[in-house]
């Protein structure tokens, strides 16, 4: 049955200074603690950066949950069941054990709670803020914003060299390349949204795009090569299913063009640039994707997830990640050398601490986003569904992709102090609660 496209108007308009508020909300977790600008070790870094999520969880509390208007949708099915497992695994995880080798209060209770606080950020503050299509899109336009200024100052402080470079490579205002690179990952696809939307602008409008493009490309980070292959792929598909051969030609074209020119230079591939790029992404001495990723960490994550069946199904408690490292660190001077708190492996790190089930409630339904607008693709033209929403809904998925992606090499999906944690499942529950109003 062939559907008609309907825009949902709400009866209330969402000020938009209110807008603002999610920014607001992430901000603290970008500059507290990972940037220079408030350096850890400081009760203001380690305490102030929740200000910003309370203020707009309390806001949410009031003008949402106690006023009846919260509406709860997949998204609140599936964080009450994965809060669930977490309940029961981290109860019936045994205290006596590896939980023990941290402070349980910080890396058990204070994270789950953490990570509870963002999620009524999300369903109530977020939700009493995003009445209507265009409060999304400003909510975004204002990340998008903000970001921009981030990695401005970032690039000038480092070229200026008043940002001392810390870790071998340019990071801005983060200590980490790496952080510098995954932030900017999910930012990208929200800023070539805003740039296709800022025409006025002119030239202009592609400074976000650039600037942010720019700092991942000198971070020196691997993991953003991955996830721009997959958004690359992610937007051939769905570009190809709305438009047909018109935009599957286009990139088709594209990538022979590319191709040919790798090709045709056959000195490339007997380089010492390709040589280098080989060896940093597979040696196993080094910081490759599969140096102490693969040969340590992981395989110790995954042997102690098949050490039993309670293990592999509910996992070893909330937290039960970094106090393995630590309980490690203690048995062996190598993992105290290391200093790695987590499994840089959100999927594993995940199914350690919660088992296969809390993985799989999390994880499955974050991938059906991806998968389901892949699918819909074809669909929005034929059903006469606004070419804005298509390409909102397109970048917004782009964003939770490459989140996605980033879960493969990195933890910090679910640790909230992470400076893209909060974007990540920012765009996750835009994505779920704007489909009620394109549709």
């Amino acid at each position: 049955m062939t559907q008609t496209y309907q825009q949902v108007h709400n009866p209330t308009q969402t000020n938009q200074w209110l807008t603002w508020l999610p920014t607001f909300g992430w901000l603290p977790f970008a500059l507290a603690v990972n940037s220079f600008i408030i350096p850890p070790g400081t009760a203001l870094a380690y305490w102030g950066r929740w200000t910003g999520l309370a203020i707009l969880t309390i806001y949410g509390f009031f003008n949402v949950f106690i006023s009846g208007k919260w509406q709860r949708n997949h998204f609140d099915r599936f964080a009450f069941l994965v809060f669930t497992v977490i309940t029961i695994s981290t109860a019936y995880a045994d205290l006596n054990g590896v939980l023990y080798a941290a402070d349980f209060y910080e890396t058990g209770i204070f994270k789950a709670v953490s990570f509870l606080l963002a999620y009524l950020f999300l369903t109530w503050g977020v939700q009493s803020v995003l009445n209507s299509f265009n409060d999304a899109t400003a909510i975004i336009k204002n990340l998008v914003y903000s970001a921009t200024v981030i990695y401005t100052v970032g690039l000038i402080g480092n070229a200026l060299r008043i940002i001392p470079v810390l870790m071998g490579a340019p990071s801005g205002i983060f200590f980490n390349p790496n952080a510098t690179a995954a932030l900017g990952i999910v930012i990208l696809p929200l800023s070539i949204w805003f740039s296709s939307k800022q025409k006025p602008w002119g030239i202009f409008r592609f400074f976000p795009t650039l600037i942010i493009f720019t700092a991942i490309i000198i971070s020196g980070a691997r993991t953003p090569l991955l996830a721009l292959s997959i958004l690359f792929l992610y937007y051939l598909i769905c570009w190809s299913r709305y438009k047909g051969t018109e935009m599957l030609s286009i990139y088709g074209i594209g990538t022979i063009a590319i191709s040919a020119l790798l090709i045709l230079s056959i000195d490339f591939w007997e380089s010492s640039l390709f040589n280098q790029l080989y060896e940093s992404l597979t040696t196993s001495t080094g910081a490759g994707i599969t140096s102490y990723r693969t040969n340590l960490l992981w395989p110790l994550f995954i042997e102690n997830i098949l050490s039993s069946p309670v293990s592999i199904l509910i996992g070893n408690g909330w937290g039960s990640e970094e106090a393995l490292l630590l309980h490690k660190s203690s048995q062996s001077i190598f993992f105290e050398r290391l200093w790695v708190g987590t499994a840089h492996n959100a999927y594993i790190g995940l199914t350690y601490q919660i088992g296969l089930i809390g993985s799989l409630l999390t994880f499955v339904p974050l991938w059906s986003i991806v998968i389901n607008q892949i699918k819909e693709s074809s669909n929005y033209s034929s059903n006469f569904i606004n070419k804005e929403h298509f390409e909102f809904r397109l970048a917004v998925t782009a964003a939770l992709l490459a989140e996605l992606c980033l879960c493969f090499f990195e933890s910090g999906f679910y640790n909230i102090g992470s400076a893209h944690s909060l974007p990540g499942w920012l765009v996750a529950y835009i994505a779920v609660r704007t489909a009620t109003f394109t549709n």
